[in-house]
């Protein structure tokens, strides 16, 4: 997967006018905030321009090895709406995010640093109503302003030469091809460690929580997974287990019942007054 920068760059470029032809969506990656011409760096140590080319490079391996995009549009809208819902009332709303539902079965999220967002059609079918779904996408949006994937290049030995490429101040695309590689094998195969998980569930649940979607929408998605039968690489396999996330956010067999009459028509009214 050793692909120069600018192969990077073109792909994207080709996914994203495929993206936007079909779906509507509105997704340059290189378009910074409005007013935005300079950016303190996070606490990672790399600043949005650098944070933009990395997850551009990293989103498309993710669509690449990922089964590509998934064509339905009345599915990307729901998303795009939920999801950008979401992202106003995030510790980032002036990050563009961008959203994409992957053309797979397995049930997952996954996320990139700069704002990509992306679920697997498993987790979309899989998801019973708005609050679900919401809360899926919430976690993958704490990922990104939480800067956990970010977190993982900074702590590399390569950090100065990935954020000197993306940058435009090095040609050192060796470096910078090492870095994309180790943020999509953790994104796709080993997954954040468990401290940056249970944080995403929980920052996810407020943001949830404080867009207008039922505070238990993640526990009752989780509580659901459990009673398919589907073996443990369909399930969130790079994410932990999930009767310790249910554990860590206080969930209980009661919650479900609750949920189902309580808070079932919350997501569907905010989606109503947000489309009007």
């Amino acid at each position: 997967m050793k692909t120069a920068v600018a192969l990077h760059a073109l792909l994207l470029t080709l996914f994203i006018g495929s993206a936007h032809a079909q779906f509507g969506l509105d997704v340059d990656p290189f378009k910074l905030a409005s007013g935005a011409t300079k950016i303190a760096k996070g606490s990672s140590g790399v600043g949005l321009k650098e944070e933009m080319s990395i997850g551009g490079s990293v989103a498309v391996e993710i669509v690449a090895m990922e089964g590509g995009v998934w064509k339905d549009e009345a599915a990307t809208r729901r998303v795009n709406l939920i999801g950008k819902s979401l992202a106003r009332y995030s510790d980032r709303p002036t990050l563009q995010f961008r959203f994409a539902i992957l053309n797979t079965d397995i049930v997952n999220g996954f996320s990139a640093p700069g704002g990509y967002v992306f679920i697997t059609k498993g987790a979309y079918l899989a998801a019973e109503n708005d609050d679900q779904l919401a809360a899926i996408l919430a976690h993958e949006i704490c990922h990104v302003t939480r800067r956990h994937a970010l977190r993982i290049i900074s702590r590399s030995e390569f950090i100065s030469g990935v954020t000197d490429v993306a940058a435009g101040s090095s040609g050192d695309f060796a470096a910078y091809d090492m870095g994309v590689d180790k943020v999509t094998n953790t994104m796709l195969k080993t997954g954040y460690d468990s401290g940056s998980e249970f944080d995403a569930d929980r920052m996810g649940r407020e943001l949830a929580t404080n867009t207008g979607f039922a505070r238990n929408g993640l526990v009752t998605f989780l509580q659901k997974l459990q009673t398919l039968k589907l073996d443990n690489k369909s399930i969130f396999s790079t994410h932990p287990d999930l009767s310790e996330r249910i554990e860590k956010l206080g969930g209980t067999a009661s919650t479900t019942a609750k949920s189902s009459s309580s808070n079932e028509e919350s997501g569907s009214a905010l989606l109503k007054k947000s489309s009007r």
